[in-house]
């Protein structure tokens, strides 16, 4: 385990190597995840463009029952930073979570298939794309606990501090998804000619291979703590208290994301392209951002849980500006030379055009985003995330969507709710400063600082 307590005393550039450290294998694993996506549409692209598209779609429509994970992910990563702040065993936490997160999952290996295939008929899809998507589907939700209790582990050694095990867990997860992918869609080497499905069982062999890992790390090799089966319910109990807002946050976003997407739809598809090119331009951006979210998390769940409040409004901060930092160089770069960012996307002039307006007006929210998702992160950590899951729905409902609804009426143009966009981040990071602030003045009086 690594304690990562934060001594305000000490040298900035002994506090950015910490924070950094922490956050840079969590980019990177973002990273992999975003060319994993990629590849399996790309290797399918061989089949049918009817493949991509189911593909594609599964792919959307996974991250809304995805959502779903956040419950025991939170709980696990949460709980045991602070027990490791606090030096205290966090094994209890890591089994209630597996528990958790299997208990979930398993409804979702009988029903779960049925339900994305439903959604996506009533979204549009053809017979076609539905039926294809069922057989990419199937092995995925066939071993769909695996998954579930992989991304458990995940958070349990990024809450102990340690994300470079899951970085290097996840470059193998990328190796064996695309090289079996490939080999069981196109029957390569004497293995079965599998077509869409073979997409679908190479993701379950890298999620297998992962899960085995991260047993024989915590099991055998003990690491970053040894674990022991052992539930209580009070662990249970707090564990779900702490993940539930978040699963609910991210289901309710995930939705309340779409309902966006559709305003932009209705401006036709080179505006709805230009969308979709600028927001996989933005990821980089946002990757960033969230590795750094994880880490304040990590330095919130484990300085509160070593009672080392001046250590936790330090770090969260110093992550918070650092954060900004960097994210403002990248959208400045945005704003810069948004035309060449986006010509490998597209060839098309009014896509292009599009796009650049898209990535100016996105490129002044970086700042903003940079502290809404650090002060976000640092709640959670403390355990209060039920704020978060008020704060994010509330803005991204009545500074967002219901204002471009009202503006579109007036004003028919995409720039509308783009505009919106980003003035719905500097909203949505205002009100998170205001409300750790408020966290802190609740907080202070039941803190004794410890030194690091």
């Amino acid at each position: 385990m690594q304690r990562v307590l934060i001594n305000p005393e000490a040298p900035k550039s002994e506090n950015a190597k910490k924070i950094i450290k922490l956050a840079f294998p969590i980019i990177v694993v973002n990273l992999l995840y975003t060319v994993e996506s990629m590849f399996s549409l790309v290797l399918v692209s061989g089949i049918s463009a009817s493949a991509v598209a189911a593909v594609g779609f599964s792919l959307s429509l996974l991250w809304f029952i995805y959502s779903l994970m956040a419950l025991s992910y939170t709980g696990t990563s949460v709980l045991v930073a602070q027990k490791v702040g606090a030096g205290e065993d966090p094994s209890p936490v890591l089994s209630s979570g597996l528990l958790i997160s299997f208990l979930i999952a398993l409804p979702l290996t009988f029903f779960g298939k049925d339900l994305v295939l439903y959604l996506m008929s009533l979204l549009g899809a053809s017979d076609r794309v539905v039926s294809l998507s069922s057989e990419y589907l199937t092995p995925i939700f066939w071993f769909i606990t695996v998954g579930f209790m992989t991304n458990t582990f995940y958070g349990a050694f990024n809450g102990a501090g340690d994300t470079r095990t899951p970085m290097k867990v996840a470059v193998l997860m990328n190796v064996v998804n695309i090289s079996t992918a490939y080999c069981l869609i196109y029957g390569k080497f004497g293995l079965p000619k599998l077509g869409v499905q073979g997409a679908g069982w190479g993701i379950v062999f890298s999620e297998l291979l992962a899960f085995l890992i991260y047993l024989y790390l915590t099991r055998v090799l003990k690491k970053p703590f040894p674990l022991l089966f052992s539930v209580d319910k009070e662990t249970l109990l707090k564990m779900v208290r702490i993940g539930t807002p978040t699963a609910v946050e991210r289901a309710v976003t995930s939705l309340s994301f779409n309902v966006f997407v559709g305003f932009i739809a209705h401006f036709g598809d080179k505006v709805l392209a230009a969308h979709q090119v600028g927001l996989r331009i933005e990821g980089i951006s946002f990757m960033v951002g969230f590795g750094f979210m994880v880490a304040s998390t990590v330095i919130a769940g484990q300085n509160y849980g070593a009672k080392n409040l001046p250590g936790l409004i330090y770090g969260v901060r110093f992550t918070a500006n650092l954060t900004a930092a960097l994210m403002g160089i990248l959208g400045l770069v945005l704003i810069l030379f948004p035309k060449y960012l986006s010509l490998p996307f597209s060839r098309d002039p009014e896509v292009i055009r599009w796009a650049v307006y898209y990535l100016i007006i996105v490129g002044i929210s970086q700042v903003p985003m940079a502290y809404a998702v650090i002060f976000s992160g640092a709640l959670k950590g403390m355990g209060r995330t039920t704020i978060p899951m008020v704060v994010n729905i509330a803005s991204f409902w009545l500074f967002r969507i219901i204002p471009s609804y009202l503006f579109l009426k007036f004003i028919h143009s995409p720039l509308v709710p783009w505009t919106f966009m980003t003035v719905e981040m500097f909203l949505r990071a205002l009100l998170f400063y205001l409300a750790f602030k408020r966290e802190l003045r609740r907080q202070s009086p039941s803190f004794s600082p410890q030194p690091d």
